[in-house]
């Protein structure tokens, strides 16, 4: 019969089979090969007590795990694993996006691949599982503490030739290179010219390029044009942590946390172009029409803010917010103000309509250029179909085709 863990894993992978997010076949045999409890031995569980929230710390004992933890383990959840202060460091994804990323990434036996972000090394083990052979594996933990505990785990579990480096992942790992694909699996302000030169012939990157407060994943590769060049495309939405290092805090958008602007009193509005309810008790952006225009935002206004109930454009001051809430507008105010959410308001039905105008099109309907910030970036003549995002080191010229 095996274990409980041994049920919990098979149970897991026909779960992820059944809802479309793991395909039969070599991803099915590697998610079986890999348990993913065997790579935690704690984690932080957010516990809400009315408006309050707190972390629950678990000890997870992996060689004799209770019912509860393991079903923890072995559900759709993302663990964190280390907090720095009361924000998430390190975590296992959502195993339906560990999934999806890597079938994004098309790997066959025998590819070189570099991961940015080793986390608990439970990702790094599933490289190793498709491309046939651990040493052809390497990824990059810039927190030390983390990759040791990686390192532990990938040894116990038979993966002492996966390559884990404690450095910045900005820097790639020429030493390493070339490799047939790059993997970031945490949420970055730019693409790295480093990961850029050391691809090899016909590789790709997945990274999760941080848009206002999201993580659109773009599959990238050198521009066929001029190879200092890169093009890409939207290939689906996540959210992840922030990356750590030279690549950190660098934030287009909105860059501070707005205080908490007071709901009494709020006023509404209705909107002119009609969008999908909001489901009640989820985040807003899980629906992909909501997604789509707040990617819209993202490229269209750099007052972008997105609470967890809505989203919308906040007054650079933070004397007020204007969002998408449910069916309606939603403006909130700093008291003794007056205008100044009308005013974002008017913008957001400005650029819903403009949206509208352009076919309300979705994230993959962009055509992505990334030109190096030593060049500047042309544009065509029509600047209703052109964005152009400023980050480290590159310009990323969005277009609508």
């Amino acid at each position: 019969m095996g274990s409980d863990a041994d049920r919990a894993l098979s149970m897991y992978v026909q779960d992820l089979i059944t809802s479309g997010a793991l395909v039969p076949g070599l991803m099915e045999r590697a998610f079986r090969a890999v348990p993913r409890h065997r790579f935690v031995d704690h984690w932080y569980r957010l516990e809400a007590l009315g408006l309050q929230a707190t972390w629950e710390y678990v000890l997870f004992d992996r060689d004799d795990p209770n019912a509860r933890d393991l079903a923890e383990v072995y559900s759709n959840t993302s663990l964190v694993t280390k907090l720095s202060g009361c924000l998430p460091s390190a975590s296992s994804s959502e195993p339906v996006l560990v999934s999806r990323m890597l079938e994004i990434l098309e790997i066959e036996p025998g590819m070189k691949v570099l991961e940015i972000g080793t986390g608990t090394g439970y990702n790094a083990a599933l490289l190793a599982e498709l491309v046939g052979e651990p040493a052809l594996v390497s990824t990059i933990e810039i927190q030390q503490d983390v990759a040791e505990s990686a390192r532990g785990a990938l040894d116990a579990e038979g993966y002492e030739a996966i390559r884990i480096l404690h450095a910045d992942g900005v820097g790639g790992f020429a030493e390493g290179a070339p490799f047939d694909r790059i993997e970031a699996t945490v949420g970055c302000s730019d693409l790295s010219p480093h990961w850029l030169r050391q691809l090899a012939d016909g590789g790709r990157i997945l990274l999760p390029l941080q848009h206002g407060h999201l993580h659109p994943l773009l599959l990238i590769e050198p521009s066929s044009s001029d190879p200092v060049r890169a093009v890409g495309r939207w290939v689906d939405h996540a959210s992840f942590m922030a990356i750590q290092g030279a690549m950190a805090c660098v934030n287009p958008w909105q860059s501070f946390i707005l205080g908490e602007l007071p709901r009494d009193g709020a006023r509404r509005r209705p909107i002119p172009v009609p969008l999908p309810a909001m489901n009640e008790g989820k985040l807003p952006l899980t629906d992909p029409e909501h997604r789509a225009f707040h990617f819209f935002l993202s490229l269209s206004s750099r007052r972008l803010w997105s609470p967890l109930d809505g989203y919308g454009l906040a007054d650079v001051g933070g004397r007020a917010i204007a969002l998408v809430v449910g069916d309606e507008i939603e403006i909130r105010e700093r008291p003794g103000e007056t205008g100044c959410g009308d005013r974002l308001a008017e913008d957001l039905v400005d650029l819903l309509e403009r949206w509208e105008r352009l076919g309300r099109p979705n994230p993959d309907a962009y055509q992505i250029e990334f030109v190096p910030k030593v060049e500047s970036p042309v544009l065509g003549t029509d600047s209703g179909n052109e964005w152009v995002i400023e980050r480290i080191h590159y310009w990323e010229i969005v277009r609508l085709p």
